[in-house]
């Protein structure tokens, strides 16, 4: 118990990860059922929409909506867990929610953009399947070190 007072933010920051692990299995078998089930009809249809340009070779209009759908929902979860369980955060909840959810549309379009760069060429090295997977661990990582600083000292604080 000492080591966790006098290393609070290394502690927060493991249980953080902790956390994190479960919204990222969470994220991972959202991902999975999307993309490789409800939503493989759509694979033959691009989507380009401001910077967003997923097309056929970048997984289309299912890898969009597999990648929006599961960062949705594992978003959803996290908010909850974190803030109860990691920050046991005091300030008001509903602008911790407001603030909590700017942050994430703002990751969220971050992380819609990041594979129109990074899965076509890790797809031609690695294949689809695979591809998709690294892809997908490049958007949570980014997440993650965007997240926590923010989480930490501005969204869920203690007051």
């Amino acid at each position: 118990m000492v080591w966790k007072t006098r290393h609070e933010i290394l502690y927060q920051f493991l249980f953080y990860m902790l956390v994190g692990c479960l919204t990222s299995i969470i994220d991972f078998i959202a991902f999975a059922i999307f993309n490789f089930w409800v939503f493989v009809p759509f694979r033959d249809q691009t989507i380009t929409w401001w910077l967003i340009d997923y097309t056929i070779e970048s997984g289309g209009l299912t890898a969009f909506l597999a990648f929006a759908t599961s960062y949705g929902i594992a978003q959803t979860f996290d908010f909850f867990m974190q803030r109860r369980t990691t920050f046991k955060a005091n300030n008001n909840v509903a602008s911790s929610a407001i603030m909590y959810a700017i942050m994430i549309i703002g990751v969220y379009f971050l992380q819609l953009y990041l594979p129109t760069l990074t899965r076509a060429p890790i797809v031609r090295i690695i294949g689809e399947t695979y591809g998709d997977i690294v892809a997908k661990c490049i958007n949570m990582t980014t997440s993650m070190l965007i997240q926590f600083p923010l989480s930490k000292w501005v969204v869920m604080r203690r007051t």
